[in-house]
């Protein structure tokens, strides 16, 4: 897991993130490595990673699979504080 320290204002796909339960627009950010199994033999673990964004006023966590296209992502942050 990497911690990035401080807060963001986050953008997915083009779109501000919001908090679903306190409409706050302010984020911590970490990423959240996950090793995927799959039980049958012969097939190898996968690794999953995921961005983590913690709401800065109520503690929401909101969880998104970053995808990339011609090496540009569609989720940007912007820190706005420490």
């Amino acid at each position: 897991m990497v911690r990035r320290r401080g807060i963001y204002e986050v953008h997915i796909i083009g779109k501000p993130l919001v908090c679903l339960f306190c409409q706050g627009k302010k984020f911590t950010h970490r990423e959240v490595y996950v090793k995927v199994v799959n039980h049958e033999p012969g097939v190898q673990k996968k690794k999953l990673t995921l961005q983590s964004f913690t709401c800065a006023n109520c503690g929401q966590e909101l969880k998104f699979e970053e995808r990339k296209q011609s090496g540009v992502s569609d989720i940007q942050y912007v820190q706005v504080s420490d």
